[in-house]
């Protein structure tokens, strides 16, 4: 069954990730960047750039379809303040995990997203397949910072999806 049936709820998610993506998870990086220094560098940085990647995506999306780009954070995100001071590197990573998990829980939404909602959206049949194409990759990205978290963690991470 279709985890989004309507254009409007599919606008909203579509705002809340570029917002998450281009505000939230950056400044989370750029916190432990700053806690961590020269630690963790590589997978902080893979984190960082790919999440610039996603962010740039969702904004051609956005654009493509006259959705505004939020400038102000949206209703339903939260504000949030990373605050990693004194935190080892195995709890900062596991605090980014979580971003990273709800991330690609919302991608994998996009796509469960009813066809006839897409073509609303995205009547040209190659916009359709570029967007579905776009978001598929997003989930594998979003899998495999999953997979540098559990990493820089070590052992067993427990979060659900």
């Amino acid at each position: 069954m279709p985890a989004i049936k309507n254009k409007r709820i599919l606008t909203s998610l579509l705002q809340k990730m570029y917002w998450i993506e281009s505000e939230m998870e950056q400044l989370g990086i750029w916190e432990a960047r700053i806690e961590l220094m020269n630690e963790n560098i590589e997978a902080l940085e893979t984190l960082s750039h790919d999440s610039d990647k996603h962010w740039i995506i969702i904004e051609k999306w956005l654009t493509k379809t006259n959705i505004k780009i939020p400038q102000s954070r949206p209703n339903g995100v939260p504000e949030h303040v990373f605050d990693f001071d004194g935190l080892a590197a195995q709890d900062i990573f596991s605090k980014i995990l979580k971003y990273e998990v709800l991330s690609m829980n919302a991608y994998k939404d996009v796509l469960n997203t009813d066809p006839t909602v897409i073509e609303e959206l995205l009547p040209d049949e190659n916009d359709k397949k570029d967007f579905l194409r776009d978001f598929k990759q997003l989930i594998v990205d979003e899998e495999k910072h999953a997979i540098i978290c559990r990493k820089q963690i070590g052992g067993f991470a427990k979060v659900m999806y």
